[in-house]
């Protein structure tokens, strides 16, 4: 199965503390209405964690649990991408989808001990990432200039 991590929104991109989507406490569980922006994996995934504010506590930023598909739950695929094409990137839409009570998730149910601990561990897999691919153009640029030849001779030699 795979999981999607929905955070970011169309208004205010990073800035997680200002995100809209809601929660509203019903019979059984939540109503989670609002909508999330470049969502990585989200065409494939089977279960997404939102953030949403719970309305009934206090608006604190809390995650829950949404089974993929619901009723309520649109998404829509960002197409032509330029950067990390690999991993299919998506627009969410929640509209009032239900969420069961079990799906809130009992150690994220604040932004700073949920959420926040979330984004710390995630950047490092964010800056490897980007080493990584950094590494291997760099490999590609080496191996190509010491095979390339130009006027009879390697355009590079060590």
């Amino acid at each position: 199965k795979i999981v999607s991590f929905a955070l970011t929104e169309p208004d205010h991109g990073s800035d997680a503390g200002r995100i809209k989507t809601k929660a509203i406490k019903v019979e059984g569980g939540y109503l989670i209405t609002g909508q999330k922006r470049w969502i990585s994996n989200i065409t494939l995934a089977s279960y997404i964690v939102v953030q949403a504010k719970n309305v009934e506590e206090g608006n604190n930023i809390q995650s829950f649990v949404v089974n993929v598909p619901s009723k309520g739950l649109e998404i829509k695929t960002i197409k032509n991408k330029f950067s990390l094409r690999m991993s299919p990137t998506g627009d969410i839409s929640f509209k009032e989808v239900f969420v069961p009570e079990n799906n809130r998730l009992e150690y994220g149910n604040d932004f700073i001990t949920g959420t926040v601990l979330i984004l710390m561990k995630s950047r490092l897999g964010v800056a490897w990432c980007s080493a990584s691919g950094a590494i291997g153009a760099y490999e590609e640029c080496l191996r190509y200039c010491m095979t390339r030849k130009q006027f009879g001779k390697p355009i590079a030699s060590f």
